[in-house]
C-alpha cells in the first residue's frame, strides 16, 4: 500500500474526479477526509470506500467558497485523524456562457468556488501542516483550458488561470518555509462537469466538438477514465514517491492539445 497511514483531506470528494480519488486513497490505505456539499452523494462515496478498505473515510460537508467553514472544517478533521499529509483540492465549477453574456453574480460564483476556494483550502491545509515535522503535499486543480482557452467556458478558463498562478507561487514559498510541496494537475477526464459541458452544446456544435476531441487526443481518441487513468496519478503526487516534485503542471491527458493547428 503505498499510502498507508496517510492523513489526507479530498474537497469535491462526492463525484466524479474527487470520489475517485477518495476511493483510490482508501484502497491505498490512507486516512481520508472527504469534503463536498452534496451530502447524500459524498456519504455514498465515503461508505462504498470503507466497504473496500482496508484504509478509512469520514464525509464531511463544507462550502469551499466559505472561508469560516473552511478553516474550521479542515481543523476538525485534522484533529480527528491526528494531522494532515496530504490536501487533494478538486472542488470545482463550470459557468457555460457567451463570454459577453456573463454578469456580475457569474463571477462572483466562479471566482468564489475555483479561485477563492482554492486559496482558502490552501491556507487551511498549510495552517495545519507547519506545525507538524516533516513533508506535506497540496494538489491544486487547474485545467489545459487555462492554457488554451474555452468557447462558451470563458470564465473557468481565466479562473483556472489564477489556480496555476498561485499554485507556482505556494510550491515555491511554501517549500522554502515550511517543507510544503504543491502541485497543480490538468486532467482530460469524463466527468459530470465534461458532461454538463456537452449537454449545453447545441447537436451539431457538440457532434463537431467531439470530433475535434477524437483528433486532438491521440491516446484512445477520447477522454480519459478517473479511475483508470487519474486515480493512479493522485495516488503517486500524495505518495512518498513524488516528495522531490514541486511546483509542476502536471497534464494527465493523453497526449491532448500536443500539436497545433
Amino acid at each position: 500500500m503505498q499510502l498507508e497511514g496517510k492523513r489526507i483531506i479530498v474537497t469535491g470528494g462526492a463525484s466524479g474526479i474527487g470520489a475517485g480519488t477518495v476511493r483510490a486513497y482508501v484502497r491505498e490505505g490512507a486516512i481520508v477526509a472527504a469534503l463536498d456539499i452534496n451530502d447524500e452523494a459524498g456519504n455514498k462515496v465515503v461508505s462504498e470506500a470503507n466497504a473496500q478498505g482496508p484504509g478509512r473515510a469520514v464525509y464531511y460537508h463544507c462550502n469551499i467558497s466559505k472561508p469560516e467553514e473552511v478553516f474550521a472544517v479542515f481543523e476538525l478533521a485534522g484533529k480527528e485523524m491526528g494531522g494532515l499529509d496530504v490536501l487533494a483540492h478538486v472542488a470545482g465549477i463550470e459557468s457555460l456562457k457567451k463570454a459577453e453574456e456573463y454578469e456580475p453574480q457569474d463571477m462572483d460564483l466562479v471566482w468564489g468556488i475555483n479561485i477563492n476556494g482554492t486559496i482558502y483550502a490552501n491556507q487551511a491545509a498549510c495552517k495545519i501542516m507547519k506545525e507538524q515535522d516533516g513533508e506535506g503535499a497540496i494538489i491544486n486543480f487547474a485545467s489545459d483550458v487555462a492554457l488554451a482557452g474555452q468557447p462558451n467556458g470563458a470564465l473557468y478558463a481565466a479562473s483556472k488561470g489564477a489556480v496555476l498562478s498561485w499554485t507556482r507561487t505556494i510550491a515555491y514559498e511554501w517549500a522554502i518555509r515550511y517543507n510544503i510541496r504543491c502541485n497543480c494537475v490538468n486532467p482530460t477526464m469524463k466527468t459530470p462537469m465534461y458532461q454538463e459541458y456537452l449537454d449545453n452544446l447545441e447537436e451539431g456544435e457538440r457532434a463537431k466538438f467531439l470530433a475535434a476531441e477524437r483528433m486532438k487526443v491521440p491516446m484512445r481518441g477520447e477522454m480519459g477514465d478517473v479511475d483508470r487513468d487519474m486515480a493512479p496519478v493522485m495516488v503517486f503526487l500524495a505518495s512518498d514517491a513524488s516528495g522531490y516534485i514541486n511546483g509542476q503542471i502536471i497534464p494527465v491527458n493523453g497526449g491532448r492539445n500536443m500539436l497545433r493547428g
